[in-house]
């Protein structure tokens, strides 16, 4: 009885993430590189970096306090209260990013310049004059980032919702999408489901799944 059980629910996790599998929507590398060239605000192109780096939801992302940033080990700490899966995780930065995002910290007055001390650990990251919580919302985020991959000519159509409302192929939660898309075919799958925070290795395991252009590029390159 206990042997059934555990195979129906690994054929129920199987089914999930074959579902979830379906939905998702990454930016190739090209493309995430053609965004990154057509966004023209210092502070958006870093912020918007920074989350395709993590590979964290929007959600994880605004609620980052400096205290969380660990400058030596260029890493990023999310609290099990801010995250999805209510389970805490350190994620990493490349070096010359977290290098982008201390000169951010300086210039906006978050960080001494000579000694490189943040003068308010509590502080967000992304701090808000209007909002209750201290934090920019996960909405003004979405906008931003709706605002650049149209400027940036990628954005499609990929169906409409019982309403006939038009569904957008790319959202903020693509860059996620994206770090996983791109990082399972460079480091061990252990490896991005931790610094992702995938709950079960299944569901970054979905990413290697080849789509309609890898199959292509498999080809031309063969030929």
């Amino acid at each position: 009885m206990v042997i059934k059980a555990k195979v129906n629910l690994s054929r129920k996790a199987i089914r999930k993430a074959s579902k979830f599998g379906e939905n998702l929507h990454y930016l190739t590398e090209e493309n995430l590189q053609s965004l990154w060239d057509t966004i023209d605000s210092y502070e958006h192109k870093l912020m918007l970096r920074l989350i395709y780096e993590l590979g964290c939801r929007i959600g994880e992302f605004v609620q980052i306090r400096l205290r969380h940033i660990n400058f030596r080990e260029n890493s990023i700490f999310f609290p099990a209260e801010n995250t999805k899966t209510k389970e805490r995780r350190t994620s990493y930065v490349p070096q010359g990013l977290m290098n982008e995002l201390k000169d951010y910290l300086k210039r906006e007055g978050m960080m001494t310049k000579r000694e490189e001390q943040i003068k308010d650990p509590d502080a967000f990251l992304l701090r808000s004059t209007q909002n209750a919580t201290g934090h920019v919302t996960t909405r003004r985020w979405q906008h931003i980032f709706k605002h650049y991959i149209e400027k940036a000519g990628l954005q499609e159509v990929y169906g409409h919702d019982s309403k006939e409302r038009p569904l957008y192929k790319y959202t903020i939660h693509s860059l996620r999408h994206s770090h996983v898309r791109h990082y399972v075919q460079k480091v061990p799958l252990a490896a991005v489901q931790k610094q992702v925070g995938h709950k079960s290795l299944q569901t970054t395991e979905v990413y290697l799944r080849l789509a309609d252009e890898d199959v292509k590029k498999a080809y031309e390159s063969a030929r």
